[in-house]
């Protein structure tokens, strides 16, 4: 899935792409799709702190997007830029933050964990920034438990991601589900 996403991410040519990695396969991964990697900065202290310490804020505007979206494209991708404030793109409950664009790139905090997509909201709103939620199916589908990922095997999803299923043995494993 990270494969898609940095596959995405490089193909919408938005500006450079960094992968924030804890470990060095996540890091290998994002070089080989052309992205940057940044050293998680403070893996202990939590997701918000380590995006936080490693976005660029000398950049005009950072968008963050979540690695489990295998059905992400550079359609995706544009459609989350450019935006003068706060674009939310939420998962298929409207509840998480799958997606996040900051113009300027500290506009608000981060704020991802449960009810992230109201808390972003409501964090712009009352700093007086524009904000708007993007809805976009290859955004909103997020790989969060096992049942998901038969889910992503009958869904249009990026070939990295299904490559990894089949030799994972989809679909023939799905039948024992």
């Amino acid at each position: 899935m990270l494969a898609d996403v940095c596959s995405a991410a490089v193909e919408a040519d938005c500006g450079r792409v960094l992968v924030v990695a804890s470990d060095t396969d996540a890091g290998a991964i994002a070089r080989i799709f052309g992205a940057g990697v940044v050293r998680d900065p403070s893996p202990a202290a939590g997701l918000n702190a380590s995006l936080e310490a490693a976005i660029p804020l000398e950049d005009d505007g950072v968008l963050i997007v979540a690695s489990d979206l295998p059905a992400c494209t550079p359609d995706d991708v544009r459609a989350m830029t450019g935006f003068d404030g706060v674009l939310v793109a939420t998962d298929a409950s409207g509840t998480g933050t799958n997606a996040l664009w900051r113009r300027p790139p500290d506009a608000i905090p981060l704020i991802f964990g449960e009810a992230s997509a109201r808390h972003h909201r409501a964090a712009a709103e009352a700093g007086g920034i524009a904000v708007e939620v993007v809805h976009r199916p290859g955004l909103a589908f997020d790989v969060d438990l096992p049942s998901h990922l038969k889910d992503a095997w009958d869904a249009s999803i990026g070939s990295n991601t299904r490559g990894a299923l089949t030799d994972l043995g989809f679909p023939d494993r799905i039948a024992s589900w």
